[in-house]
């Protein structure tokens, strides 16, 4: 018999012996100290009543210039939600060498993108575009909302539901309009509305991420002039960072939903309310213990929303990196990990239901353990990612609501015994 026989049937007779030993049910010391744990640990179960420290809710998520992927909302008195987009660069000639005075717009039709797999119309739907162009400040809502009339149309379309074979959407415009805005040297400022039939109700969501909408156009009869394009960008407020808020922005007249009470925690809605949690655990549980599970238990209340429908919301569990040196808690929870990536799995809820509800955070526990509290605090947020683009929000009780309803922690844990031989 060869060498490598003999080798191979004694690892294999060492590799059950192992595995064998491992699987024995032990009442007293390790049965292989150097190679197994103790299984005759018991698991003990806790609540800590105590271990959230801080709690708030902040709204006005994604904050403007974030996100250009906007939904437009019309449902009745519950939400009606817009979208705004300026030009304010336009051309005054084509061809090309530009050397061609533009005196004729033909053909003016603005392209955009939808989400076809989160908005889909099932039912015939019509888009509005209407010129809100103003000389008072149009960074107010109500400024605006005034503008979306009928004298302002300048382009209006319906769909059938099997118009939308794939997720470009053409709307076209007035020729008209474009050009007498080209001539006057003045800015191209559109607000989409979207309605639907019958009840009124739609919904669609624009990806301006991915594809920002722009208006094409032609100038010349001669076909081998190519079509001019515009794209959003705005030379107004003079503020930079409101340039890039005011290029493409949500316009909401009905829905959002203020500031909530202190006895209540929200996730989501139009308002995009963001909730922010910071624990303080015992060291015993962190450093003494092996932690098999980690339950953040929250209580849920029916939403405030009226659209507090049986549409479930999705929440996002995600840690925050900002050190302890940020103190403020609002620019702290704007420093997120990214969801998903530590372990921590999405949970969803209807917004007209209520009871309590559990965010499993064991994964969380392990990096806190490992990273300790000098880089970072012991803080998470819980965001949903249809934030600003539904009505439906998710509310909670809060630290200030009744003691048994609180937040709190229910930890699930065996005494750490440690490896090898002592």
């Amino acid at each position: 018999m060869s060498d490598r026989i003999l080798r191979g049937a004694l690892g294999a007779f060492l590799f059950i012996g192992i595995f064998a030993a491992c699987s024995e049910q032990v009442t007293g010391s390790l049965g292989c100290p150097a190679l197994c744990i103790d299984e005759s640990a018991t698991l003990r179960d806790t609540i800590l009543t105590g271990a959230v420290i801080i709690d708030s809710t902040f709204v006005g998520f994604p904050r403007p210039g974030e996100s250009l992927n906007i939904t437009m909302i019309n449902q009745g008195d519950s939400a009606d939600v817009r979208i705004g987009i300026h030009y304010d660069t336009l051309p005054a000639s084509y061809g090309a060498l530009s050397d061609s005075l533009i005196r004729k717009v033909d053909s003016a039709t603005m392209i955009f993108v939808i989400d076809t797999l989160v908005t889909k119309p099932t039912t015939p739907i019509t888009i509005d575009a209407f010129d809100i162009d103003t000389t008072a400040t149009d960074t107010l809502t109500a400024t605006i909302a005034r503008l979306y009339r009928a004298d302002r149309l300048i382009g209006s379309q319906t769909y059938a539901a099997s118009d939308f074979t794939s997720d470009t959407v053409r709307l076209a415009l007035s020729n008209e309009a474009l050009f007498a805005k080209i001539r006057d040297t003045l800015p191209l400022h559109i607000g989409l509305q979207v309605r639907g039939g019958g009840s009124g109700t739609a919904n669609m969501r624009v990806l301006g991420n991915s594809f920002a909408p722009r208006i094409r156009f032609r100038a010349s009869s001669d076909t081998t002039v190519l079509p001019d394009t515009l794209f959003p960008k705005t030379a107004t407020p003079p503020d930079v960072y409101q340039q890039t808020a005011f290029r493409m922005f949500p316009v909401v007249l009905k829905g959002r939903l203020p500031q909530p009470s202190n006895d209540r925690l929200v996730i989501g809605g139009i308002a995009g309310a963001r909730t922010y949690l910071r624990f303080d655990i015992p060291g015993i549980v962190i450093d003494s213990v092996t932690v098999i599970r980690a339950s953040l238990l929250m209580t849920q209340v029916k939403a405030r929303s009226i659209a507090a429908t049986s549409d479930s919301v999705s929440i996002y569990t995600q840690p925050v990196l900002a050190a302890p040196s940020v103190t403020d808690i609002f620019t702290a929870s704007t420093f997120l990990g990214a969801p998903g990536g530590y372990g921590v799995d999405s949970v969803r809820y209807a917004p007209r239901d209520s009871g309590q509800r559990s965010i499993e955070l064991v994964n969380l526990m392990r990096l806190w353990r490992t990273v300790g509290t000098t880089n970072t605090t012991r803080s998470i947020v819980l965001r949903s990612p249809q934030e600003g683009n539904t009505p439906g929000e998710l509310d909670f009780v809060s630290m200030e609501g009744p003691v048994a309803l609180r937040p709190r922690l229910r930890i699930t844990y065996v005494p750490r015994r440690g490896f090898g031989i002592p």
